[in-house]
């Protein structure tokens, strides 16, 4: 069915078309065949109107009655010559009225109840002009049970015999019920099979370009779907591909870190022995750069440090440590380590707190680097003479930490690669900036093994706020993103 519904549907659709035509079909022709019919009953009457008139006229002579002014009542009797000649011309009844309408006299009076002129027949008929139309009337043969019979009036006007005035109608009534059926039936068969015919050759027609158009479209919809699972297969295989590029770059990350960090713990040590220069046999320039040196080891053993954590958290059988501790204890340590950065650069910092005393649920150290590498960050871009703002609400569900500095900001297109591993803003003032690009990637993956949200909103040369949004208390998605991991 479903491979041929626009063939059932137009098969449907033809259906309702060619009975509804069908229908109309038939209402037309028994219309045409009425008015045919009316059309020529009414040249009948005509060319009887002669007769018909003598008769109506032998009539009025016979009972001494003069139609001078108006016509005036006649006995119900017609002869049995007169009744021979009506029904040899298929006349049923003839009436006399007056020039309202209103019967006067018929010759049927007895079998036909009685009548009166329709209106537009005497708007006519007043013209001079004879009118005609089809009825059907209930002939009482038989008390208990009238006859119906169609019949085509035709309604003749009654001249004044001084002259051309209309003093009456004589109304003819024939029986066409007989004709009638068969003229309906004659009509129905000329007009109903050419037209039937034709609309079903076109249906054949159209079916079969329907057909056609449909296998094409179910041909069509098949390569489609082929396709589609040939570009689903495909992409899976790239993404295992990438997965597995990926677990091989966070082995060798980890195997190169692991094999970095020991000789690099060894010349720490040693930088650190030679500038306590016990021998005393060192200037202050070698003192200077061995200074140097162990400046730049500390900073290359963070950046290892921190490439370690990232490789740990990307290992499936990483677990965050979950405990419940004070927010607002937390941010003041947070802070208060870093008030020397702080006062060294000549900033402000502004600790906003929305009932943050209520307890949290949450990796305590990892909540702790979360807020120090956001905080870091804007100590580091932040000009002199600045605000840095923290601010923390707590509802029933969430917990949120916002930090805002009047910074250098970030543009639009540098913020589309911010949480990429290793990037940096590349400008005059970034450049002047040490700095890893580890620091926002880790704790945006920090957060999210939360089960929750970080966002950044910059705006270049006025500054930036970034949100933290994590759930108060370990809820089934962090569950879940630990178990998963573990799995």
């Amino acid at each position: 069915m479903s491979k041929y519904r626009l063939t059932t549907l137009f098969v449907v659709i033809s259906v309702i078309t060619l009975g509804s035509a069908a229908f109309a079909l038939n209402v037309l022709a028994a219309r045409t065949a009425e008015r045919n019919l009316v059309e020529l009953s009414t040249e009948q009457s005509m060319r009887d109107a002669s007769i018909i008139a003598g008769l109506v006229n032998q009539l009025l002579v016979d009972q001494g009655v003069d139609s001078s002014s108006e016509p005036a009542a006649l006995s119900s009797s017609v002869s049995i010559e007169s009744q021979k000649l009506l029904d040899s011309l298929r006349v049923i009844d003839i009436s006399l009225y007056d020039d309202s309408g209103k019967t006067i006299w018929s010759t049927s009076a007895d079998l036909i109840a009685e009548r009166t002129v329709p209106e537009p027949a005497l708007v006519t008929i007043s013209n001079g002009q004879i009118a005609s139309n089809l009825n059907q009337i209930q002939v009482m043969e038989d008390v208990d049970a009238p006859t119906n019979v169609d019949v085509v009036e035709t309604y003749l006007p009654l001249l004044a015999a001084s002259g051309d005035d209309v003093v009456g109608v004589i109304g003819i009534t024939r029986d066409v019920t007989t004709t009638l059926t068969h003229q309906i039936a004659e009509t129905r068969a000329s007009v109903s099979l050419f037209t039937m015919l034709s609309l079903v050759t076109v249906f054949l027609i159209l079916l079969m370009f329907i057909f056609v158009a449909d296998i094409k479209i179910f041909q069509a919809n098949g390569e489609k779907v082929h396709y589609e699972r040939e570009l689903h297969d495909r992409l899976l295989v790239d993404s295992l591909e990438l997965r597995r590029i990926g677990q091989l770059k966070d082995r060798f990350l980890s195997s190169v870190t692991h094999e970095l960090m020991t000789p690099l713990t060894s010349i720490s040590a040693f930088t650190g022995i030679l500038l306590r220069n016990r021998d005393d046999n060192l200037t202050q320039r070698n003192l200077d750069q061995l200074e140097v040196m162990k400046r730049n080891s500390a900073q290359l053993k963070e950046l290892l440090g921190n490439l370690l954590e990232l490789s740990a958290m990307n290992d499936s059988s990483y677990q965050l440590a979950y405990s419940r501790f004070n927010l607002r204890q937390i941010l003041d340590e947070v802070t208060e380590a870093f008030m020397p950065a702080i006062l060294k650069k000549d900033l402000s910092i502004e600790l906003a707190y929305d009932d943050a005393d209520a307890i949290v649920e949450a990796d305590d150290a990892r909540t702790r680097q979360v807020v120090s590498n956001i905080l870091s960050n804007s100590i580091r871009y932040s000009p002199a003479n600045t605000n840095i703002k923290v601010s923390a609400w707590i509802t029933d569900l969430l917990f949120t930490i916002t930090v805002t500095d009047n910074g250098i900001g970030i543009n639009e297109r540098d913020q589309q690669e911010l949480f990429t591993m290793f990037f940096r803003a590349d400008n005059e003032s970034t450049r002047s900036v040490a700095g890893t690009g580890i620091g926002l990637v880790s704790s945006k993956q920090i957060v999210e093994l939360h089960g929750g949200e970080l966002t950044l909103e910059s705006t270049e040369n006025e500054g930036t706020t970034v949100h933290i949004s994590m759930p108060r208390f370990r809820t089934r998605m962090s569950a879940a993103n630990g178990d998963s991991r573990a799995a």
